[in-house]
């Protein structure tokens, strides 16, 4: 028999019409489970990033806050260098204003009784300073008096 041939239209006009296979029971599980997967990899990967996204605004906000904190600390330290530096400006100029008056002034007489307490300070002193001569002029002589003893005794050596 020869062999029927058809025209490539008509075997489209059979192929559309024909019934469409069937599927199996595997695959249409198999494409549900596919279907499924990619369901919850895509919510998997959106809890992610929504976690992601979380811990960015965090971290900004903490940079933030601690932008502000150094700021301020900032602020208050170059506060208290500007008042520091006006505190030793003042300073400065009381203690020239100071200088210019007590070189005007004549210097301030001391009271008879400030005076006679000075006196009577250095007499101590003096009285103090006599006794620690005398007491060093005494161990002089002792030494010498020990180094004498020391020689004239027969049969002792040092």
């Amino acid at each position: 028999m020869p062999e029927e041939k058809y025209d490539p239209q008509e075997q489209r006009r059979w192929a559309v019409e024909a019934p469409p296979p069937e599927v199996s029971d595997a695959q249409l599980v198999l494409q549900e489970n596919a279907r499924r997967f990619r369901e919850e990899s895509a919510r998997l990967q959106a809890e992610q990033s929504a976690r992601e996204q979380i811990q960015r605004d965090r971290q900004r906000a903490h940079e933030e806050l601690a932008r502000r904190e150094d700021d301020a600390i900032r602020a208050r330290i170059f506060a208290r260098y500007l008042q520091a530096e006006e505190q030793a400006a003042r300073a400065k100029a009381q203690a020239e204003a100071e200088a210019a008056a007590a070189a005007s002034l004549p210097p301030p007489r001391l009271s008879a009784e400030a005076e006679l307490e000075i006196a009577a300070g250095r007499r101590t002193l003096a009285k103090h300073a006599q006794r620690a001569q005398d007491a060093a002029a005494a161990r002089d002589q002792n030494k010498v008096e020990e180094k004498a003893e020391k020689e004239a005794t027969p049969g002792f050596k040092t």
